[in-house]
């Protein structure tokens, strides 16, 4: 795991326009390490299912974005 897990909250919070989460990484230091980001609609504490996100390649960037429209 590059980060540690991220929880935006709380959790049923809508945004009138999708608003950007930039979140640091080092995966640009090891060029063998992918990067994901995963997502969860679950209750915390639940059994969580998790929803990979599609993310433009940037590793050089040291950071990832995600446009989100909802926690």
């Amino acid at each position: 795991m590059l980060s540690p897990l991220v929880m935006c909250g709380p959790q049923g919070t809508e945004f009138l326009q999708p608003v950007t989460l930039n979140i640091p990484h080092c995966a640009g230091r090891t060029p063998s390490l992918g990067i994901s980001v995963k997502a969860t609609d679950s209750e915390k504490n639940l059994q969580t299912d998790w929803d990979n996100i599609e993310l433009p390649s940037n590793a050089a960037a040291h950071t990832v974005s995600v446009k989100v429209d909802h926690f």
